[in-house]
């Protein structure tokens, strides 16, 4: 553990969300004197905490309309500078320069400016962060010795946290992920002004810059046993649309494997689609109940109905031996009755279909509450195993800015998401006789589940 001290704090951000409450505990709780430039050190003194401007520490005023104001020895040199090296110690003292202790930055928001219709050339040139990315790389580079700190209000109270832990300096951790996370957003910053450029295809360049992706998880394993497998996501994700990579596991004992995240992914995108497109009737869309049972990432059953329990089973029922020991994705929220339900299926559904057993590897829906909870954790075995993941509601819209990856050796293959639901107004009557209504809503649920197979497919449904 390193014990340093940090004495002096170099704040410039762009988005000044929750600066001032992160700045303030600085100067109050650690006695850390704050250094900051334009608009951050304005917003700072008027909220009464007190602020040395950079041109105070440099001896030179900000010029070119603010394209120069970090970029001087006397913020580099103390930024960089190697507090176990003597001599480094030595010219920062012949120098006069003062040791920066911290730094927290953001960069301008460049994706968020080009992606405006009418944003011109040069105003996207002025996006183009120089000082920010500058400051944040000498900081990560000399991290043995400087705190970098993200300038995004999620990583400030993970930042005052350990601090506070750590009341003498400051854990190695926070260096080390602070910097790690410097290199991540200069990178990010620079990919989205490198798409920019390429004006080959403005309508992506736009929209793709970067997979800002972070090890969220360690799995059980990969698609195989001998395969080693890590579950990778944004940093500071939001639960927007419903997904896995936001879900919230019930038992952190319950490790996922890499086949259950693909399997529960498949589960849960069918599900919301059925829940976003399928009901009974118009009168009825409250109501409407879906269930979906996966294997190999494949719908082997799936149901809407009014009665929850009627959805499951007839779900369960579409191939009772293809949906033991796979995954169950419901689009309501689980209460006691419906999960004595589940953990009784063999019993109640599957002896008489002639399957040979009933567990589930993986349960997704948008809540599970403390008795349906009990239920499954004590009535069967396998109930002590299964994931229960949920994932909030499922109708809300899908991202339509959001692009799929597909990595092949060496490259990665990026595509717009199929957001095409039940595009009814181009669909054609090529029999004889006219489908009935009946009929319709069958071909309705018969072709969503289409579109979720993995390969050529034919759905059979009925009622």
């Amino acid at each position: 553990m390193i014990t340093r001290k940090i004495k002096r704090a170099l704040i410039s951000v762009y988005d000044k969300t929750g600066i001032v409450d992160f700045a303030r505990a600085l100067v109050d709780e650690f006695k850390i004197e704050i250094i900051s430039t334009g608009g951050t050190a304005k917003l700072l003194k008027e909220n009464g905490i007190p602020v040395t401007m950079v041109e105070e520490v440099t001896g030179f005023p900000e010029m070119l309309d603010g394209r120069v104001k970090t970029l001087h020895p006397k913020i580099h040199a103390g930024i960089l500078a190697d507090r176990d090296n003597p001599e480094h110690m030595r010219q920062l003292a012949e120098q006069g320069i003062e040791p920066i202790d911290m730094v927290v930055v953001n960069l301008y928001p460049f994706e968020e400016t080009i992606s405006k219709p009418d944003c011109t050339f040069e105003q996207a040139i002025e996006m183009i962060d120089i000082g920010g990315p500058c400051m944040l790389r000498a900081a990560a580079k000399n991290h043995k010795h400087v705190v970098v700190v993200r300038g995004d209000p999620a990583f400030y109270d993970f930042v005052l946290d350990r601090l506070r832990s750590n009341a003498k300096g400051d854990a190695e951790d926070l260096r080390k992920s602070g910097a790690w996370g410097a290199f991540i957003d200069t990178a990010t910053f620079d990919a989205q002004v490198c798409t920019w450029l390429d004006d080959s295809n403005p309508d992506l360049a736009a929209q793709i810059s970067f997979l800002k992706l972070f090890n969220w998880d360690r799995l059980r394993y990969g698609e195989n046993p001998g395969q080693r497998a890590e579950l990778l996501g944004p940093f500071g994700a939001k639960q927007e649309e419903a997904s896995l990579i936001c879900s919230d596991v019930q038992d952190e004992d319950t490790r996922m494997s890499f086949n259950n995240y693909a399997d529960g992914h498949a589960a849960l995108e069918l599900c919301k689609e059925l829940t976003r497109g399928l009901a009974l009737s118009s009168t009825q869309e409250k109501t409407a109940h879906g269930c979906v049972f996966i294997k190999h990432t494949n719908a082997c059953g799936a149901s809407v109905r009014n009665d929850p329990i009627e959805a499951y089973r007839q779900a369960y029922l579409g191939d009772p031996n293809a949906a033991m020991g796979g995954v169950l994705a419901c689009s309501f929220d689980i209460k006691a009755d419906f999960a004595k339900t589940v953990m009784e299926t063999y019993s109640r559904f599957g002896k008489e279909a002639g399957a040979g057993g009933f567990f589930v590897e993986v349960w997704i829906a948008p809540t599970f509450d403390e008795d349906a909870v009990e239920i499954i954790q004590s009535t069967k075995k396998w109930g002590e195993r299964v994931r229960l993941l949920t994932v909030g509601d499922m109708d809300t819209p899908p991202d339509e800015n959001e692009f799929e990856y597909k990595s092949i050796a060496s490259g990665m293959l990026v595509q717009s998401r199929d957001l095409v639901g039940l595009n009814e107004d181009q669909w054609k009557v090529v029999t004889k006789r006219t489908p009935t209504e009946s009929e319709m809503a069958d071909l309705r649920l018969a072709w969503l589940v289409c579109k979720h197979t993995k390969s050529n497919a034919i759905s059979v449904c009925k009622d």
